[in-house]
């Protein structure tokens, strides 16, 4: 009996990768754009009664990056069209005011709190896609990997070590109950190890091959790495303080006169609740940061990088919303710095711990 055809298809090997850039490129596209703007006074392009919004060209690139995949194939492919589709639909999102608002204002204050938790939902599936590869995959997706192996090595894309990461792939379904499956594993098993697939291997590149980690890891030593991840949560114990001297003097003020008259075309709100629910969470974050900070001082690592991680991810998410809303695209400068102690905290866990 022929087996059920899987709804939509076999998971792709390495989706993570160009998910991850697809996100990338939204993250930069948005970020840039509102910085060019902002740096231009927010120019027009058109005349005569014309406007050509940048939603035109996101649109166009997002046909591109949809096109792509129905006409050619290759990873190099997948790249160029994992990126243009992030470009596209980071131009298109940046634009999201103008249809949410009967006088398509650009400058909606929750925008930009949406843009961002558009940016979180991603993030979000690509963790899922990410911790998914790990998992042990049913046959009929390694068989995909498979052709999909063989397909790179005949553009010259693969390497060794990926060849014979598929062919491990191969050997568990070539042993298993299905014949047919067993029978198509071991004929593509045949043409992984053929000569002719031999020559078109390629020497693995500078990240694969592991001498851009080697490189940044003697350039970043693990004293200096720990060192900046106490100055960085030392930074939110400093900044929790000072959102506490603020809330006590919200406190016993007149809560309307502490919120800045804004200028320019930019919008920001003005009910006092979102700011003191901002300050109320970056105290939070910062007593986490603290606590993580006096940890490592008496050398309780493992427990320090997890509280530290956990504070993190909470500004992150929670803290992050709120900040696009209060400060606009103020936050992205914020955003980006606990991005990179993020980065500096998985790294620092993962070369004490290798195994993790």
């Amino acid at each position: 009996m022929a087996r059920r055809r899987p709804l939509l298809g076999s998971r792709r090997d390495g989706a993570e990768r160009y998910l991850f850039l697809a996100i990338a490129a939204f993250a930069v596209s948005v970020a840039g754009t509102r910085w060019f703007l902002d740096l231009t006074g927010y120019p027009k392009v058109g005349g005569g009664g014309l406007h050509i919004a940048h939603v035109l060209w996101g649109g166009l690139l997002l046909v591109i990056a949809s096109t792509l995949p129905l006409v050619l194939v290759g990873r190099r492919m997948l790249m160029v069209s994992a990126i243009a589709g992030g470009v596209g639909v980071g131009l298109f999102i940046d634009e999201i005011g103008k249809f949410l608002t009967e006088t398509n204002n650009y400058f909606f204050a929750p925008a930009a709190p949406l843009i961002y938790g558009a940016l979180l939902l991603l993030v979000a599936a690509w963790v899922v896609v990410r911790r998914g590869r790990h998992g042990r995959g049913s046959d009929r997706d390694a068989l995909q990997t498979a052709v999909e192996a063989l397909r790179a090595g005949i553009d010259g894309d693969l390497t060794a070590a990926q060849r014979d990461r598929v062919a491990a792939l191969l050997e568990r379904v070539a042993g298993g109950d299905n014949p047919a499956d067993a029978a198509l594993a071991r004929r593509q098993a045949e043409l992984l190890a053929s000569p002719e697939l031999e020559a078109r291997l390629v020497t693995p590149g500078w990240i694969e091959s592991g001498r851009a980690g080697a490189l940044a890891h003697r350039l970043l030593p693990l004293r200096l790495e720990r060192a900046l991840i106490m100055l960085g949560l030392a930074g939110g114990v400093i900044t929790a303080t000072v959102a506490a001297l603020v809330l006590v003097v919200i406190l016993g003020a007149n809560i309307p006169a502490l919120l800045p008259e804004t200028t320019g075309p930019v919008q920001f709100p003005r009910e006092p609740l979102w700011p003191i629910l901002t300050l109320v969470l970056a105290v939070g974050v910062g007593a986490a940061s603290g606590l993580a900070l006096a940890l490592l001082v008496v050398r309780r690592d493992g427990a320090a990088i997890s509280i530290a991680i956990g504070a993190v991810l909470a500004n992150l998410v929670a803290g992050g919303l709120l900040s696009f809303y209060v400060a606009q695209f103020g936050a992205m400068a914020q955003t980006f710095g606990q991005l990179a102690l993020l980065g500096l905290l998985i790294d620092y866990r993962s070369r004490r711990s290798p195994g993790r």
